[in-house]
């Protein structure tokens, strides 16, 4: 399943599945904020005004949101993605109500609404936020927005880096094996200072094989 040429101005619910919907509109979010050189941090994954206005029927909308709040409660508040000795990693994903402001049908920050000048306010919206809830050792712990993460990961390592992160998520959730893309990831991880085989991190990786599939049928 293709999640990169869904059209702009096409509901992805209609053609999309719920894990495919999220890599699309993260796809989407890097390419976005990095041609416009905006900031984009502190934003939610998706709300639904935004898929309203991408032609997304209200229904569609929440049921789309129930999804993911059933595999919430199925797998529980943090769900276990990668283990490596003292690190671990979980996938937390929490919904709130609050304000977006929005540019041309797309979620913005405020800086950047200074910026654009032309976002409008919506109110009383449902927003839906993916962390990366990071355990380093004992009570150490990082609490990451997926998106900002994203961004941040294409604007320091490239573009590239960051769509083969999205690309080697796809390819593990459909065949159940690393592809290419593992080795930007690896890379990266080793400038940072964390030498990991692909041995081994495919082993660390066990885990989130069957929180994709679950996600993704549920």
């Amino acid at each position: 399943m293709d999640y990169k040429s869904i059209p702009d101005n096409t509901c992805p619910i209609s053609y999309l599945d719920t894990t495919h919907i999220i890599l699309r509109i993260l796809y989407h979010r890097v390419n976005l904020c990095l041609s416009l050189g905006l900031d984009c941090m502190g934003l939610p994954v998706v709300s639904t005004s935004v898929l309203t206005m991408r032609n997304c029927d209200r229904d569609s909308v929440y049921k789309l949101f129930r999804r993911l709040l059933r595999a919430r409660n199925k797998l529980g508040k943090n769900i276990k993605l990668l283990e490596l000795g003292d690190i671990k990693v979980y996938l937390r994903i929490s919904k709130t109500k609050g304000s977006i402001r929005i540019y041309d049908g797309y979620m913005m920050n405020s800086r950047d609404c200074s910026k654009l000048n032309k976002c409008v306010t919506v109110n009383n919206v449902t927003l839906l936020y993916i962390y990366l809830l990071i355990r380093l050792s004992g009570r150490n712990m990082v609490l990451i927005n997926v998106p900002d993460a994203l961004i941040w990961i294409a604007r320091v390592f490239g573009k590239e880096t960051a769509i083969s992160i999205l690309d080697l998520i796809h390819d593990y959730m459909e065949r159940g094996e690393l592809s290419s893309g593992v080795n930007s990831l690896l890379s990266m991880l080793s400038l940072m200072g964390l030498r990991i085989s692909k041995e081994q991190f495919e082993n660390a990786l066990l885990p989130a094989r069957r929180i994709l599939r679950m996600i993704r049928s549920t």
